[in-house]
Protein backbone atom coordinates (compact mmCIF):
# COMPACT_ATOMS: atom_id res chain seq x y z
CA UNK A 1 0.00 0.00 0.00
CA UNK A 2 1.35 3.43 -0.94
CA UNK A 3 1.56 5.82 2.02
CA UNK A 4 0.90 9.44 1.19
CA UNK A 5 3.46 12.02 2.38
CA UNK A 6 2.46 13.62 5.67
CA UNK A 7 2.04 17.00 3.99
CA UNK A 8 -0.70 15.44 1.89
CA UNK A 9 -2.36 13.88 4.91
CA UNK A 10 -3.49 17.23 6.31
CA UNK A 11 -0.54 19.04 7.93
CA UNK A 12 -1.57 22.59 8.69
CA UNK A 13 1.18 25.16 8.18
CA UNK A 14 1.87 25.57 11.90
CA UNK A 15 1.92 21.82 12.44
CA UNK A 16 4.27 21.32 9.49
CA UNK A 17 6.61 24.00 10.83
CA UNK A 18 6.66 22.41 14.27
CA UNK A 19 7.24 18.93 12.85
CA UNK A 20 10.23 20.13 10.86
CA UNK A 21 11.72 21.95 13.85
CA UNK A 22 11.33 18.80 15.96
CA UNK A 23 12.96 16.74 13.20
CA UNK A 24 15.88 19.16 12.83
CA UNK A 25 16.40 19.28 16.58
CA UNK A 26 16.43 15.49 16.77
CA UNK A 27 19.09 15.32 14.06
CA UNK A 28 21.32 17.73 15.98
CA UNK A 29 20.89 15.76 19.18
CA UNK A 30 21.59 12.39 17.57
CA UNK A 31 24.07 13.19 14.80
CA UNK A 32 25.34 16.70 15.48
CA UNK A 33 25.48 19.57 13.04
CA UNK A 34 27.44 17.42 10.62
CA UNK A 35 24.46 15.09 10.21
CA UNK A 36 21.94 17.81 9.42
CA UNK A 37 20.38 18.33 6.00
CA UNK A 38 17.05 19.66 4.85
CA UNK A 39 16.40 16.39 3.10
CA UNK A 40 16.93 14.39 6.30
CA UNK A 41 14.72 16.79 8.25
CA UNK A 42 12.00 16.33 5.63
CA UNK A 43 12.38 12.56 5.73
CA UNK A 44 12.02 12.46 9.51
CA UNK A 45 9.00 14.73 9.41
CA UNK A 46 7.46 12.57 6.69
CA UNK A 47 7.12 15.35 4.13
CA UNK A 48 8.44 16.02 0.66
CA UNK A 49 12.10 17.11 0.30
CA UNK A 50 10.90 20.53 -0.90
CA UNK A 51 8.78 21.21 2.18
CA UNK A 52 11.51 22.65 4.48
CA UNK A 53 12.62 25.21 1.91
CA UNK A 54 9.00 26.11 1.21
CA UNK A 55 8.30 26.76 4.90
CA UNK A 56 11.62 28.26 6.06
CA UNK A 57 13.27 29.48 2.88
CA UNK A 58 16.57 27.71 3.52
CA UNK A 59 18.49 25.65 6.05
CA UNK A 60 19.36 28.72 8.11
CA UNK A 61 15.68 29.54 8.49
CA UNK A 62 14.96 26.13 9.98
CA UNK A 63 18.08 26.00 12.14
CA UNK A 64 17.36 29.48 13.50
CA UNK A 65 14.16 28.09 14.97
CA UNK A 66 16.15 25.35 16.70
CA UNK A 67 18.67 27.94 17.92
CA UNK A 68 15.83 29.94 19.48
CA UNK A 69 14.78 26.79 21.35
CA UNK A 70 18.41 26.41 22.45
CA UNK A 71 18.47 29.96 23.80
CA UNK A 72 15.26 29.32 25.70
CA UNK A 73 16.63 26.13 27.22
CA UNK A 74 19.92 27.78 28.18
CA UNK A 75 17.88 30.52 29.82
CA UNK A 76 16.12 27.89 31.92
CA UNK A 77 19.46 26.42 33.02
CA UNK A 78 20.78 29.85 34.00
CA UNK A 79 17.56 30.91 35.72
CA UNK A 80 17.67 27.77 37.87
CA UNK A 81 21.27 28.32 39.01
CA UNK A 82 21.59 29.39 42.66
CA UNK A 83 23.00 32.90 42.93
CA UNK A 84 24.86 32.42 46.23
CA UNK A 85 25.82 35.05 48.80
CA UNK A 86 28.20 36.98 46.55
CA UNK A 87 28.27 37.94 42.86
CA UNK A 88 31.35 35.75 42.54
CA UNK A 89 29.45 32.75 43.89
CA UNK A 90 26.61 33.54 41.53
CA UNK A 91 28.99 33.74 38.60
CA UNK A 92 30.46 30.37 39.50
CA UNK A 93 26.98 28.83 39.67
CA UNK A 94 25.91 30.39 36.38
CA UNK A 95 29.11 29.25 34.66
CA UNK A 96 28.53 25.74 35.94
CA UNK A 97 24.99 25.83 34.55
CA UNK A 98 26.38 27.08 31.24
CA UNK A 99 28.81 24.15 31.07
CA UNK A 100 26.11 21.69 32.10
CA UNK A 101 23.89 22.90 29.28
CA UNK A 102 26.72 22.43 26.78
CA UNK A 103 27.38 18.89 27.99
CA UNK A 104 23.68 17.98 28.06
CA UNK A 105 22.85 19.55 24.69
CA UNK A 106 26.02 19.67 22.56
CA UNK A 107 24.14 19.92 19.25
CA UNK A 108 22.04 22.86 20.38
CA UNK A 109 25.01 24.51 22.09
CA UNK A 110 27.23 24.37 19.03
CA UNK A 111 24.44 25.57 16.74
CA UNK A 112 23.76 28.72 18.75
CA UNK A 113 27.18 30.13 17.89
CA UNK A 114 27.42 29.11 14.23
CA UNK A 115 26.93 32.34 12.29
CA UNK A 116 27.01 30.39 9.04
CA UNK A 117 24.04 28.27 10.06
CA UNK A 118 21.63 30.69 11.75
CA UNK A 119 20.07 34.00 10.77
CA UNK A 120 21.40 36.50 13.28
CA UNK A 121 19.26 39.21 11.71
CA UNK A 122 16.10 37.47 12.89
CA UNK A 123 14.85 39.66 15.79
CA UNK A 124 13.45 36.60 17.55
CA UNK A 125 16.89 35.01 17.59
CA UNK A 126 18.41 38.17 19.05
CA UNK A 127 15.67 38.61 21.64
CA UNK A 128 15.85 35.00 22.81
CA UNK A 129 19.60 35.36 23.23
CA UNK A 130 19.25 38.52 25.29
CA UNK A 131 16.69 36.86 27.55
CA UNK A 132 18.87 33.81 28.04
CA UNK A 133 22.10 35.66 28.80
CA UNK A 134 20.73 38.50 30.96
CA UNK A 135 21.26 36.65 34.30
CA UNK A 136 24.86 35.91 33.37
CA UNK A 137 25.57 39.44 32.14
CA UNK A 138 23.99 41.00 35.22
CA UNK A 139 25.90 38.80 37.66
CA UNK A 140 29.20 39.23 35.80
CA UNK A 141 28.76 43.00 35.93
CA UNK A 142 28.13 42.83 39.68
CA UNK A 143 31.15 40.58 40.21
CA UNK A 144 33.34 43.24 38.64
CA UNK A 145 31.83 46.15 40.56
CA UNK A 146 29.03 47.30 38.27
CA UNK A 147 25.44 46.49 37.48
CA UNK A 148 23.28 45.84 34.45
CA UNK A 149 21.77 49.34 34.51
CA UNK A 150 25.08 51.21 34.38
CA UNK A 151 27.29 48.95 32.30
CA UNK A 152 28.61 50.61 29.15
CA UNK A 153 29.66 48.53 26.17
CA UNK A 154 32.30 51.13 25.35
CA UNK A 155 33.77 51.31 28.85
CA UNK A 156 32.82 48.37 31.07
CA UNK A 157 31.86 45.43 28.91
CA UNK A 158 35.35 43.98 28.76
CA UNK A 159 34.97 42.28 32.12
CA UNK A 160 31.60 40.82 31.15
CA UNK A 161 32.95 39.50 27.87
CA UNK A 162 35.93 38.06 29.74
CA UNK A 163 33.58 36.22 32.11
CA UNK A 164 31.49 34.86 29.25
CA UNK A 165 34.63 33.84 27.35
CA UNK A 166 35.80 31.92 30.40
CA UNK A 167 32.55 29.97 30.77
CA UNK A 168 32.28 29.42 27.03
CA UNK A 169 35.87 28.27 26.72
CA UNK A 170 35.47 25.80 29.57
CA UNK A 171 32.32 24.44 27.95
CA UNK A 172 34.04 23.91 24.60
CA UNK A 173 37.09 22.31 26.18
CA UNK A 174 34.83 19.97 28.13
CA UNK A 175 32.91 19.02 24.98
CA UNK A 176 36.17 18.16 23.24
CA UNK A 177 37.46 16.13 26.23
CA UNK A 178 40.39 18.49 26.68
CA UNK A 179 40.30 18.06 30.45
CA UNK A 180 40.95 14.33 30.17
CA UNK A 181 44.63 14.78 31.06
CA UNK A 182 43.32 15.09 34.62
CA UNK A 183 41.55 11.87 35.60
CA UNK A 184 38.68 13.93 37.00
CA UNK A 185 38.16 15.49 33.59
CA UNK A 186 37.70 12.17 31.83
CA UNK A 187 34.29 11.61 33.40
CA UNK A 188 31.66 14.31 32.96
CA UNK A 189 29.97 13.79 36.32
CA UNK A 190 33.29 13.84 38.21
CA UNK A 191 34.40 16.83 36.14
CA UNK A 192 31.25 18.73 37.15
CA UNK A 193 31.45 17.78 40.82
CA UNK A 194 35.20 18.07 41.42
CA UNK A 195 37.37 19.67 38.75
CA UNK A 196 35.01 22.36 37.47
CA UNK A 197 34.39 23.86 40.93
CA UNK A 198 38.16 24.16 41.38
CA UNK A 199 38.53 25.92 38.03
CA UNK A 200 35.71 28.34 38.77
CA UNK A 201 36.91 29.04 42.32
CA UNK A 202 40.35 29.89 40.95
CA UNK A 203 38.77 32.29 38.47
CA UNK A 204 36.17 33.93 40.75
CA UNK A 205 37.06 33.45 44.44
CA UNK A 206 34.83 35.05 47.03
CA UNK A 207 36.13 38.30 48.57
CA UNK A 208 38.38 37.86 51.57
CA UNK A 209 36.34 37.24 54.71
CA UNK A 210 33.24 36.07 52.85
CA UNK A 211 32.23 32.41 53.00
Amino acid sequence: MRIEPAAKRGYHHGELKEALVVAADAILREDGIEGFSLREAARRAGVSPAAPAHVFGNAAGLLTEVAILAHNQLGEYLAAAPRGKTPQAGLRALSRAYVEFALDEPGRFRLMFRKDLVNREDPRFFESGVRAFTPFIETAAQAYGGDLATISLERDAGSVFAAWSTAHGIAHLALEDKFAFDERGANSSIFLSELLPEILAAQWPDPVGVR
